[in-house]
This record gives C-alpha cells, sequence and structure tokens, in this order.
C-alpha cells in the first residue's frame, strides 16, 4: 500500500502498532527516514511482505513482530488453515534460520492449529499481541540492566571527562517494537535526565548518557530524537576514532546467537569490534533470550554477516541480567532453555 501521513500523535520508542480500525497493522516507514516520518498502514500479508522487501520494516525483532501480525491478517481475511499456512510459508522464507522470525511464526502456527476456525481471528490477534509486547519488555529489561554500566560511563572516566560510546546498533528502537537492544538503556539514561530536569530535581537522575557515535543514518536520527549528544559516522570514520582511543567502550546489537556466546552482527562490524578489541576497548554484546537459536552448537557463515566469536566479546547484557563472556553463561542465565548436546546443528543454527 502507498505511505500516508501519519494519522496520530507520535509516540517516541514505538514503532508498530494496531491501527483505530481494530486490525490492520501501522508501522514506522524506516524507508522514508531520516528525510521524513511518515507511518505505513498494513492491511494483508502482502502488505507486510511488500514492506519487508521494500525497507519500510527493518530489524530482526521488528520483522518477528510484523510476520505475528501478518498471520493475524491472513486469519481475518480467511480462518481457514490453507491460506494462513500459506502465509506462513511466504514469511518463513524471509529468512528460515534466523531464530526469532521462526520462533514467532511457529508459536503462531501452534496456536492457530488449535483454535476453532471461528475464533482464529480473533486468538490469532491476540497472540500476536502478546509477542509484541513481549518483545518490548525484553528491551526494557535490557535497558535497565545496562543503566548500571551507562551510570558509570556517563559520570565520567578519567577526571570526570565525558566518555563516548561506540553504538553499533542500526537502527536502534525502530528495529523491534520499540527501545532497541543496545540503545535502551541510552534512551533510558536521557529519559531520566529529562525527568528530572521536568521535575525541578525531585524524580530521575542526573547522570546523562554519555557521548554516542552512531553508525548509520537511522541511529543518528534515533539519537537526536532523544536529545542524546552524538556524532554521526560512516564505518571508517569509526575505525578512526577507535584506533585514536576516543572511543572507550562498545555496545553492540547483536542479530543473532548461539548459547556458547558467538554472535552475529551487520558486515562491517565485525571488523570495528576486532579493533576495538585490540586496542582494549571493551566490548558488550546486548540481546534478548528470543535471538539464541537454542538448538544451535556453531554459528555458520551468513552472507551480508559477520561473526563475533566468544573470545572478542567482554560482556553480555541480555533480558535477564548481564553475563560474563563465558561458554554456558548464557544458558545458566536461561535455565528454562535447553541447549542441545551432542550433536552439531550448524545446518540449521546459523542464527
Amino acid at each position: 500500500m502507498p505511505t500516508e501521513p501519519a494519522s496520530r500523535r507520535y509516540m517516541r520508542h514505538q514503532s508498530i502498532w494496531l491501527a483505530d480500525d481494530g486490525w490492520s497493522v501501522e508501522v514506522v516507514d524506516q524507508a522514508r527516514l531520516p528525510a521524513e516520518w511518515v507511518t505505513r498502514r498494513l492491511c494483508s500479508p502482502g502488505d507486510v511482505l511488500s514492506a519487508m522487501s521494500g525497507g519500510s520494516l527493518q530489524g530482526p525483532g521488528l520483522i518477528a513482530v510484523a510476520a505475528a501480525y501478518a498471520l493475524a491478517l491472513a486469519a481475518r481475511r480467511d480462518p481457514d488453515m490453507v491460506p494462513v499456512m500459506t502465509a506462513w510459508h511466504a514469511l518463513a522464507a524471509l529468512d528460515p534460520r534466523c531464530p526469532r522470525l521462526r520462533g514467532v511464526l511457529d508459536r503462531m502456527r501452534e496456536v492457530l492449529d488449535v483454535t476453532p476456525p471461528a475464533d482464529r481471528s480473533v486468538r490469532a490477534y491476540d497472540e500476536a499481541n502478546a509477542i509484541a509486547m513481549e518483545d518490548l519488555a525484553a528491551n526494557l529489561a535490557i535497558g535497565r540492566h545496562a543503566m548500571g554500566l551507562l551510570r558509570r560511563i556517563g559520570a565520567g572516566g578519567g577526571g570526570g571527562l565525558p566518555q563516548t560510546v561506540l553504538l553499533l546498533s542500526e537502527p536502534g528502537w525502530l528495529s523491534g517494537v520499540g527501545w532497541g537492544t543496545a540503545s535502551a538503556g541510552l534512551f533510558l539514561a536521557q529519559e531520566q535526565v529529562d525527568l528530572r530536569q521536568a521535575t525541578g530535581g525531585v524524580l530521575g537522575e542526573d547522570v546523562a548518557p554519555p557521548h554516542v557515535v552512531t553508525i548509520g543514518p537511522l541511529a543518528a536520527w534515533e539519537m537526536v530524537e532523544a536529545g542524546i549528544p552524538h556524532s554521526p559516522c560512516d564505518m571508517e570514520g569509526a575505525a578512526d576514532l577507535i584506533r585514536r582511543q576516543v572511543v572507550e567502550r562498545v555496545l553492540v546489537a547483536a542479530l543473532r546467537a548461539v548459547p556458547r556466546g558467538d554472535s552475529l552482527v551487520p558486515a562491517g562490524m565485525g571488523g570495528l569490534v576486532r579493533l576495538a578489541r585490540a586496542g582494549g576497548i571493551p566490548v558488550h554484546v546486548c540481546l534478548p533470550a528470543a535471538a539464541i537459536n537454542w538448538q544451535g552448537l556453531t554459528m555458520a557463515p551468513v552472507p551480508g554477516l559477520d561473526i563475533l566469536p566468544l573470545s572478542l566479546i567482554d560482556g553480555f547484557v541480555t533480558d535477564r541480567g548481564t553475563c560474563p563472556p563465558a561458554v554456558g553463561a548464557l544458558s545458566e542465565r536461561f535455565p528454562d532453555h535447553e541447549p542441545v548436546h551432542g550433536t552439531d546443528t550448524s545446518a540449521a543454527n546459523d542464527a
């Protein structure tokens, strides 16, 4: 469908929601940012697939949630499982080895399989809404767990001077229902400062987020929107800052991971992480449990993405807290997930 101007008040940190009619889906059109702010209304699974292929929907978390809503749209049009599964297969083909997308699609299918056709549409929307709220809550939790680290950074290092963080996340909150992963703590820190100023020091905190170096236009737009001091940069410029020791910490939004900790990031970011580690700059990877392929033992290469081995990571920030860079640490943090043992499922785990 063609894009249309936003008809509702802009809501910070929310990139997808049900429209006022209660069934169609509205999203922030990332393809039009940062030049202009518009939303796009999606009324069918085909609209969702078009938005994904056209760049209006970007980011593994957002794509997974949008896929859930696409199945709800399919069930609303025809509650029979044949057309619903037609949409399921089209969505699964986007990235069959992505744990977030496949996990959401399988969850929706299991729910709809046991729901009578007369109730299938309502049940599909209920489940899609639940998936969206879980994504939002997981990202917010990551931000809260990152606050301790960011408080120390924002307070200044060596002599109380402001510190600079390289944010390897493009985009941030736009890539999920809201908040983002590596960016969530930055937004929370800035909102605490805003709250303190608005209440005359009664509420909130006065430790501002550090200066942020961003990669790409959407990440820079998010920092401008939130009022966070930042410097937009490209890969080459970020590498130069790392070499000159201007950057003092790196926050990475992992696209996917396996239980041992090896993670996947966009192409080029792996080189920046290696450069940072060679210079003694700490690297922290942020990811929710949904981004971990619990059936994977090793990370297979994926075109257009870089692998970050565990040896390059100084720590993880998850929706259940922080983890050291040790084999088994993520599994211990999420004991309800049981990684496979004894067999390598690399053919299906390049998550």
